[in-house]
């Protein structure tokens, strides 16, 4: 009587083992997709920037490239705290890289400093870090350290946004390449572009309480150029002090 063929273990299934496949891939994606929320709880940007980068360069359904643009709470805040500016002093706060100074007109750059509004606004996207640009007619009288009181309201906001956030500041004062004249109180740039700078940070921590540890002052008097010394336009864009808001690590 002939003896009945055993049926091979791999007809139909693809062996015993097949389903271990499928199990890896299960689990490489599960434990990618509790990376993600790891990252997204952190509310740390770049971690979730390369989690959505390592998803995107996997085969399947999964796509996220365009989720790439994600603003964090942080942003949010920026952008109430500028705005605030608004609220308590006429400023025209203007992007720096977006309206470049050189493309504004002689005309309206006249009427923006005559008026003592203009304050630039200059965003870091890499290191989370942003600046405010003060024109020293906005802060000061001509070849004068001491702040005018109509700038107390706009240095008040910059005092309540540094108390209440994880923000410290970099406060830089700059001046043009005009020397001092002999009546000056002040021998040179770097001497006058520092008691500048100096009489902000005394403001923030005098009048508004600002602790002093999150901040820190410097004068370059005309070493840093943001535009041609060689033209009265150019010459009031760099007459400034720039405060440069850096998060805390």
């Amino acid at each position: 009587m002939p003896k009945k063929r055993k049926k091979k273990s791999n007809e139909g299934g693809g062996g015993s083992s097949s389903w271990m496949i499928t199990f890896s891939d299960l689990s490489t994606l599960l434990l990618t997709f509790f990376v993600l929320l790891i990252s997204m709880s952190s509310l740390n940007e770049q971690a979730i920037k390369t989690a959505f980068h390592n998803f995107d360069r996997m085969s399947g359904i999964m796509f996220f490239k365009n989720l790439e643009a994600i603003q964090s709470p942080k942003n949010e805040a920026i952008a109430e705290f500028v705005k605030s500016l608004e609220s308590v002093y006429v400023v025209d706060i203007r992007d720096i890289t977006e309206n470049p100074p050189a493309k504004i007109s002689e005309k309206e750059y006249n009427l923006l400093v005559s008026t003592g509004n203009l304050v630039w606004y200059r965003k870091e996207q890499i290191y989370r870090s942003f600046s405010l640009i003060f024109g020293s007619e906005i802060l000061f009288d001509s070849g004068s350290a001491t702040l005018k009181p109509s700038v107390y309201p706009l240095l008040d906001k910059v005092a309540d946004f540094l108390k209440t956030s994880n923000y410290r500041a970099f406060i830089d004062g700059h001046t043009d390449n005009i020397k001092p004249g002999p009546q000056s109180l002040y021998p040179d740039n770097e001497t006058l572009s520092l008691a500048r700078a100096m009489a902000v940070l005394n403001y923030l921590v005098d009048k508004c309480h600002v602790p002093s540890s999150k901040l820190a002052v410097g004068g370059y008097g005309d070493l840093l150029p943001i535009a041609d010394n060689s033209t009265p336009h150019g010459r009031a864009l760099n007459r400034r002090v720039e405060i440069i808001f850096k998060p805390v690590k």
